[in-house]
């Protein structure tokens, strides 16, 4: 695994093909770029793509404190084209990128998301919560080891993008990518009930509950969240893109 850092962001590519080497259109596959949650970076996802033998641009969330700026910032840095994944915190920022570019996503994958803005006594417990309390909520040790190489500044950001994020459900019915949504079905952070209305909203959505799974259902469940991902990979882009 190799990261290098432009300007204000650190990207990680996983060291994996790009696209699966049985895909009748491999060579043309648009770049995977996945986004992760608070306090985590590319090891939430590297158990998904090793079982599926992908790589993908891995964007730490970082450099600026809303999800509109952030999404400018990494429009600005990444390929003309590009299938997105978001998890968590990384979904928010996907939908706004999807609403601001919506011509360069060609299929949109949001896993453990909730797209609305938080209630106000929802919004005071996560203003007031710690990164330690935080990272509690997330048994495996990899949740706990990613939250420790986070810097400061960057949980402050990511903090303030949880905070004043754009309620992103009246655009949900714009969104005309193949959609995957995926969520654990035990999720407490962002229940099976907020991916069964994004799905309801978006056309066409695909959803998939991860049974025995939690928020970190990439870590969690590794091969089935890689079955939805490879079934997404493979529906056909719309060409009117």
């Amino acid at each position: 695994m190799s990261t290098m850092r432009l300007s204000a962001l650190r990207w990680t590519m996983l060291d994996k093909p790009s696209y699966r080497p049985d895909a009748p259109d491999a060579a043309f596959a648009a770049p995977l770029v996945m986004l992760p949650g608070t306090v985590s970076d590319a090891r939430l996802f590297a158990p998904v793509l090793t079982r599926l033998g992908l790589r993908a641009i891995v964007p730490e969330l970082a450099g600026a404190d809303t999800a509109s700026a952030l999404a400018m910032l990494l429009l600005a840095r990444l390929p003309d084209r590009f299938s997105l994944c978001g998890f968590s915190l990384g979904a928010i920022v996907a939908l706004e990128i999807v609403a601001q570019a919506p011509e360069r996503v060609e299929r949109l994958a949001l896993i453990g998301c909730n797209p609305g803005v938080l209630s106000p006594q929802a919004r005071a417990l996560r203003a007031a919560l710690s990164r330690r309390d935080f990272t509690a909520a997330g048994d495996p040790a990899v949740v706990r080891a990613m939250a420790d190489d986070v810097s400061d500044a960057t949980w402050q950001q990511q903090t303030a993008i949880t905070l004043s994020r754009s309620d992103s459900l009246p655009r949900l019915s714009r969104i005309a990518v193949p959609t995957s949504i995926i969520c654990g079905s035990g999720d407490l952070i962002c229940p099976p009930a907020m991916s069964r209305a994004m799905a309801a909203a978006i056309p066409g959505a695909r959803l998939a509950l991860i049974e025995d799974a939690g928020h970190y259902v990439t870590l969690e469940q590794p091969q089935a969240v890689a079955d939805e991902i490879a079934a997404w990979l493979a529906t056909p882009a719309n060409s009117t893109h």
